[in-house]
């Protein structure tokens, strides 16, 4: 009678946990398809690894970072004043360094601030025509094609460490729940073959 309230609980935690960790290993695995008679046995990520790809590329351009947003955020004063001081700074400096040097150091000084002080006042219609080539050109510079073209470069096996890498605690806690589930269907049959 004990051998029943325990046996089977643990049995029902062992067939759930095994279940759970074989369902997560066929994720990934295997890699290439095998056949069996009129079956095909492919992991899900191998099989469909250009489609997720593709699906990954949409959200992002569609949901998460639409280029139009990004291009929104580049208008941003802040950035845009940050942006200007950083090209003035770099002009600045690349022209002081390139004047010949029989010129005295005040009119390098002049004419390099000059220069800057003209960077500064074009960067904002420079951003501008920026922003106007990236939304007539959005295909050329989709960063979810970006994103699309990285996973489909990566081998199989980076990507399963990446998700491992990612999810690795919550599967974890998946296959747990197969135990517990199966050990509380186990101790339900213990219940139920008790009567």
């Amino acid at each position: 009678m004990l051998s029943r309230w325990v046996l089977i609980p643990l049995l029902g935690a062992f067939i759930g946990w095994i279940t759970n960790v074989l369902a997560i290993r066929l994720l990934f695995r295997p890699r290439r398809p095998y056949r069996f008679f009129f079956w095909t046995l492919q992991g899900l990520i191998p099989k469909r690894r250009d489609e997720l790809a593709v699906q990954i590329a949409g959200v992002l351009d569609r949901d998460l970072l639409p280029l139009e947003e990004l291009v929104k955020k580049l208008k941003d004063k802040g950035i845009e004043d940050k942006l200007t001081i950083l090209i003035g700074e770099v002009v600045c400096k690349y022209v002081a360094e390139r004047l010949p040097n029989f010129l005295p150091l005040g009119w390098k000084v002049a004419i390099a601030h000059t220069l800057e002080e003209a960077v500064r006042r074009e960067v904002p219609n420079f951003l501008e025509k920026i922003e106007k080539e990236l939304l007539l050109r959005a295909d050329n510079y989709s960063l979810g094609k970006m994103v699309m073209e990285k996973l489909k470069a990566l081998q199989l096996e980076q990507v399963e460490q990446l998700v491992l890498k990612v999810a690795a605690k919550e599967l974890r806690y998946i296959e747990l729940l197969g135990a517990i589930l199966g050990l509380a269907i186990g101790l339900l049959q213990a219940l139920l073959s008790s009567r």
